[in-house]
């Protein structure tokens, strides 16, 4: 077949398979374009004939395809391209990398135009030795023809890749062939074998029995009457038992259901961290309704937008922040007359399996947030894998971290008050304070928790927790770490719309890349291409989820709704109908787990929290004095991402200024960590941004003044200290630390480090903005003065006799000493006189002795 196709369009056989592998290379890398390099015999010269050496040269291959590129035209252009490089074959690959700084470390060669296939049959291939001595090819494949068969073997990097992953790339090889034969275009051709796409099925065996006729508000109330007295709820000093939240929540849903409302409606709930976050949801469930909760530290214009698009019909507040939604003029119901409903006597019906029960919002392309609809079902199938994943019983504590407006929060609360276990809800001030955030976890034994990505890295590299059984992290890349030895750490991914975590991750080693793991119970996950085409184990493709986790789609939005939730094209099982297109790029590994790649578009996830760059660049656009702006978003330590905004304008940028601009309207975390201000922005030859021109996003402090250099062995460990956080050692003692390129995250990390060495508790939120080298460093000395020095401090700051604390006046003058130690302010000259016949020995030994007298009192 293969002959007969060849030879009818025109196309050779080396043509043919660099093709294919071309293809091939660029399905696997996700995208339509692939750059390697090919050998090429290169004894074209006639005096060369009768020589004897190794003449070949090494070309480069570069193939780009659309989904309208036909298979014969992929095929002639490669070949017109190949036909061009022996024209001009004077010029290697090696050279083009050298000089225009490539980096391909693959190769395909076909051995058909170089030897006989006597020469091949059971011997080395003597290319090899050119691709070891001129090129590092980490992937080395060969196509032959030997004893009337076609052939392809592969010689690969070990350290880069594995057996079971070129095995794969192998037979997905096969499968191009045959593509290549039977198809006319491109988009037509799968890279998936019949028993690869086994494999992927059988990476999608975990259904698991629950009973999907249940809502949070039945498995609540029936916990409620098996455990009455356990503790349900926690926060700071309040205590609430399973019969008391059930009691409270039936009067909220009593004094909702009274004022009309019921299935289908949406409550509001603003509020600060407290009980309510639970208590308050409950109420509305059990209503019937649902509950969109709203974070206080979002502007007014996206609160009030919220609400709006909600169409909200009722409004549970906290007095004091009703103010941020101005534009509400509905039913307001205020937390401090909750504990006073009347008792609920007749209770409404609830809500069922398919009733809303969330309304969560996410950033949008436009710059309008959508609503993301889950529903009873949605949250029910998740609990239900939860309890069963974590072991969650009766006796743990679970800790409620995540912010009220987080999908995360669902995961805080639900599974723990539908099996009897307590939550505790984790005061704000504690939240970023990782020191206290521990002491608070070992004094009210928690045992499970959720963190964001950085937040939890930081945990569990920092942190030595005795409470812990379970840390789950999620929201952003997590980066590589060693894993912690008193707990389960575990790396979880899940956008919003499949309801909190898809698949999970036991870190149970120290990886160079850390997967997002296996897929939730009842959840079918596809890696596809463009067309929709399933890819094999190591290729990359977009993520697709399927299962009861899969929301309803976004209110108003029935466009984007229907473009993103679509039917399953790979299964006729209701259960698994309806399919959630992420938009996430990932890859399966031959051990059925999943490693994240990155995003197709311009989304990005900061602090948990998915968000279109296009909106933030747009509100930056509209400040004024602002001619052109792009905005990227870069790796964060520990995991992770940030956003750095570059401005281009005709006069100085007030960043200060131009960060609360977009405060005004946009919640915290969407402004930028680092805003630079350039001449122009950098674009590529397709008029693009040129994200590699722009330059190293980074914080510029001003001057360093002579007199503000680090002058004390405390302001040079300090100024190291932070030096090493934010990469680089450009400040002074006096500079504000969030203009050195301390973020909120990395303020965490340097919070945890001054305590692990001074005992010295800093707030980790208030140093990006307030804090310089000398003000740490004057706290340091103030908490060290009333406290006494701690046995964590520095040798230098310890007294020799530990046991006799220094007295109040003593700790002064050492540290004043400390502080300016080419001082001589203190020091106390003193004369002693001998007679003439003193003895040195006898006095020598006389000392020696007073001192051993001393020591033993």
């Amino acid at each position: 077949r293969l002959n007969a196709f060849l030879k009818d369009n025109g196309i050779f056989k080396s043509n043919f398979f660099t093709s294919v592998y071309a293809f091939l290379l660029a399905k696997y890398a996700g995208g339509q374009e692939a750059l390697f390099t090919t050998v090429y015999n290169g004894r074209t010269d006639k005096r060369f004939l009768h020589s004897v050496g190794m003449t070949v040269k090494t070309f480069p291959v570069y193939a780009k395809f659309t989904n309208d590129t036909t298979v014969i035209d992929f095929l002639r252009q490669g070949q017109e391209q190949m036909s061009g490089c022996r024209q001009h074959d004077i010029y290697s690959f090696i050279d083009i990398s050298n000089d225009l700084q490539l980096q391909s470390n693959s190769m395909f060669v076909w051995h058909g135009d170089l030897f006989s296939d006597e020469a091949l049959c059971g011997k080395p291939m003597t290319t090899q030795r050119l691709v070891n001595s001129t090129l590092d090819a980490s992937l080395y494949l060969k196509a032959y023809f030997l004893s009337g068969r076609f052939h392809v073997k592969a010689e690969y990097n070990s350290n880069e890749y594995s057996e079971a992953l070129i095995a794969q790339f192998l037979e997905s090889f096969e499968a191009v062939v045959e593509g290549f034969l039977s198809c006319q275009y491109l988009r037509d051709v799968s890279i998936s074998t019949t028993r690869q796409i086994e494999v992927l099925d059988d990476f999608n065996r975990n259904d698991v029995d629950y009973d999907a006729t249940q809502t949070i508000v039945s498995l609540f109330r029936s916990q409620a009457q098996a455990t009455p007295d356990n503790v349900a709820v926690v926060y700071k000093d309040a205590r609430y038992t399973y019969a008391q939240v059930d009691d409270l929540s039936n009067r909220i849903a009593a004094a909702i259901s009274a004022k009309g409302l019921g299935e289908g409606d949406v409550v509001s709930v603003l509020i600060p961290r407290c009980e309510w976050m639970a208590i308050a949801s409950l109420g509305v469930l059990k209503a019937g309704c649902a509950y969109q909760p709203l974070d206080p530290s979002y502007p007014r214009e996206r609160l009030n937008f919220m609400m709006q698009d909600a169409d909200a019909k009722l409004l549970i507040a906290d007095e004091s922040l009703r103010p941020l939604v101005d534009e509400y003029q509905g039913d307001v119901l205020f937390t401090r007359d909750l504990p006073s409903l009347p008792a609920a006597h007749t209770l409404p019906q609830g809500p069922s399996p398919d009733s809303l029960f969330i309304l969560l919002y996410t950033s949008g392309s436009t710059g309008v947030p959508k609503g993301c609809q889950l529903l009873q079902s949605n949250i029910v199938a998740f609990c239900h894998w939860y309890q069963r994943y974590y072991s969650l019983a009766p006796q743990h504590h679970v800790a409620a971290y995540a912010s009220y407006g987080f999908d995360a929060c669902m995961m805080d609360l639900y599974p723990a008050l539908t099996c009897g276990a307590s939550v505790y809800i984790v005061p704000e001030e504690l939240r970023l304070d990782l020191v206290a955030l521990n002491d608070y976890f070992e004094q009210s034994g928690i045992t499970h928790s959720f963190m964001t990505t950085q937040v939890a890295y930081q945990f569990a590299t920092g942190i030595d927790c005795h409470s812990l059984l379970h840390l789950s992290s999620g929201g952003e890349k997590l980066a590589t770490l060693t894993p912690p030895t008193g707990f389960k750490f575990y790396n979880g991914y899940g956008p919003t719309e499949c309801t909190i975590f898809t698949t999970t991750y036991l870190v149970d080693r120290k990886m160079k890349e850390i997967p997002i793991g296996k897929p939730l119970d009842n959840l079918r996950l596809y890696v596809v291409d463009p067309n929709g085409h399933r890819l094999p184990v190591g290729a990359t493709g977009e993520l697709w989820v399927s299962g009861p986790q899969v929301s309803r789609g976004y209110l108003n939005r029935p466009e984007k709704t229907a473009e993103v939730f679509i039917s399953n094209p790979f299964t006729s099982d209701a259960k698994y109908a309806r399919v959630y297109r992420t938009g996430d790029l990932v890859r399966y590994l031959p051990s059925g787990d999943i490693q994240f790649v990155g995003r197709r578009d311009g989304q990005v996830k900061i602090r948990g929290f998915r968000i279109e760059l296009k909106e933030v660049e747009s509100v930056i656009r509209e400040f004024p004095g602002i001619r052109d702006a792009t905005v990227q978003a870069f790796d964060e330590e520990g995991g992770g991402k940030f956003i750095a905004a570059y401005v281009v304008s005709d006069s100085p940028v007030d960043i200060e200024a131009l960060n609360q601009f977009i405060l005004d309207t946009k919640p915290p975390y969407m402004v930028p960590a680092v805003t630079m201000q350039i001449d122009a922005i950098p674009l590529n030859q397709n008029q693009k941004v040129n994200k590699h021109a722009l330059p190293k996003p980074e914080k510029k402090a001003a001057p360093v003044e002579e007199s503000h250099i680090p002058m004390n062995v405390l302001e040079e460990e300090l100024h190291g200290m932070v030096a090493a956080i934010v990469g680089n050692t450009d400040f002074s003692v006096t500079t504000l630390l969030g203009y050195a390129g301390l973020t909120s995250i990395s303020a965490i990390k340097l919070a945890v480090q001054v305590n692990k060495r001074f005992g010295v508790a800093l707030d980790s939120r208030s140093l990006v903005k307030t804090a310089s080298v000398q003000s740490i460093e004057n706290e340091i000395l103030k908490q060290m003065m009333q406290g006494g020095i701690p046995s964590s401090a520095p040798s230098a700051a310890r007294p020799a006799l530990s046991s006799v604390p220094l007295s109040y006046a003593q700790t002064g003058v050492y540290f004043e000493c400390l502080k300016n130690p080419t001082s001589t302010i203190y020091n106390i000259p003193y004369l002693l006189s001998f007679p003439s016949g003193t003895d040195a020995s006898r006095l020598s030994d006389a000392v020696r002795q007073a001192k051993q007298f001393l020591s033993l009192l």
